[in-house]
């Protein structure tokens, strides 16, 4: 498909209707089945539950906000909307369209009738505009939100269908699996706990030992992959995936691993000691904790480029040491492997090799849970 210069057009129209268009260098099939798929993921990040067929419904919690009146593969969708349910009867319109244009396509939202809606056509449309609309684009077009997003978006919470690609076979971070599953040496009869999957991969290799496993991640779409990718063994009641944050109470009972791991995730963590509480607690008593994360040398590279790596954590290796050894572990220690051979091993293209050499960017805790020695 040719270049094609992304526009994105919002207004609020004469007769109160609020618009909002953007053009992307997408079929109009590509871009309808792109905007429902964003949109659904979007929308259950807002506490908003989207039916996406034609007949669907649109709910905020338990109360039911919209419906699906028109749904035209690649053309439109057509909502019929109830903003006020506090005041039976009270609807308008939304329409969403997809447009050929130029070699791509203008989607474009159109939320009709919402002066009608707002009682007033004049300085309440003009307040509503300014300040949940107007504002929120600026806003989210600035530094600390824009970054927020990208960061999400690329690795804090993975999304996208270019993240789906990327998590489902991640190249670049196989280097860190293959360490990981080297120190793990698993067997059979392990029963393993990974925190943050991502697109499951790790958990694909890892389940060659036999070993059973448990995942969590709170991506919805990683989620997703993790479970496509491992669609067998979840079958065969070999391995369980649910949607959890990292940092909060584990939906695991006590004493129920062999070995736990995470990479690249504890970086990311605002409550950290939480993590390895809880890893202590769901551990069997002689379980093991691997857990990859990178030093301060690697930000600013492109293992830890920006936005991301201002919303990172680096940690020294006596601040690892530390979070372990306070939840109760023992027989910690910090490695920093080098990750060369493994890359190799990987696939990683030759141009990108020297990325993987030295040793100072990589950090692996290693400790035991040994209560009563």
């Amino acid at each position: 498909m040719q270049a094609y210069s992304t526009m994105f057009a919002l207004q609020a129209t004469m007769t109160g209707d609020i618009r909002v268009g953007v053009d992307v260098s997408l079929t109009p099939m590509e871009a309808f089945d792109g905007f429902v798929d964003e949109l659904a993921i979007a929308l259950e990040k807002c506490g908003m539950k989207f039916e996406a067929r034609a007949g669907g419904s649109i709910s905020e919690g338990d109360v039911l906000v919209g419906s699906v009146e028109e749904w035209r593969a690649g053309e439109r969708i057509s909502m019929l909307w109830r903003p006020k349910n506090w005041e039976g009867g009270q609807q308008n319109k939304l329409l969403v369209t997809f447009s050929a244009s130029n070699g791509g396509t203008t989607v474009t939202v159109d939320n009709q009738e919402w002066s009608r809606i707002l009682g007033d056509d004049g300085q309440e449309l003009l307040g509503w505009f300014a300040s949940e609309v107007g504002a929120q684009l600026l806003s989210v077009s600035a530094p600390i939100r824009f970054g927020d997003w990208i960061t999400d978006r690329s690795a804090r919470r993975p999304s996208g269908a270019r993240s789906r690609g990327i998590y489902g076979n991640p190249t670049y971070h196989w280097p860190n699996f293959f360490v990981i599953l080297d120190q793990l040496s698993l067997r059979p009869d392990d029963f393993l706990l990974e925190i943050g999957c991502g697109g499951g991969a790790f958990l694909h290799e890892a389940l060659k030992s036999g070993c059973r496993g448990a995942a969590l991640d709170h991506s919805v779409d990683m989620i997703r992959v993790a479970t496509e990718a491992n669609r067998d063994a979840i079958t065969s009641h070999r391995l369980t995936v649910a949607r959890a944050e990292a940092d909060k109470v584990l939906p695991f009972p006590d004493d129920t691993f062999t070995c736990t791991v995470m990479t690249s995730v504890l970086a990311f963590l605002s409550d950290p000691s939480t993590t390895f509480r809880e890893m202590f607690r769901v551990l069997r008593n002689g379980g093991r904790i691997v857990i990859f994360t990178s030093t301060k040398e690697l930000e600013g590279t492109p293992a830890a480029p920006e936005p991301i790596a201002s919303r990172l954590h680096f940690y020294e290796d006596e601040e690892l040491e530390k979070f372990a050894r306070q939840a109760g572990f023992s027989a910690v220690r910090v490695e920093h492997p080098s990750l060369f051979e493994y890359a190799k091993k990987a696939g990683v293209p030759a141009s990108d090799l020297q990325l993987f050499s030295g040793t100072s960017g990589s950090q692996l805790l290693l400790a035991r849970k040994d209560q009563g020695k």
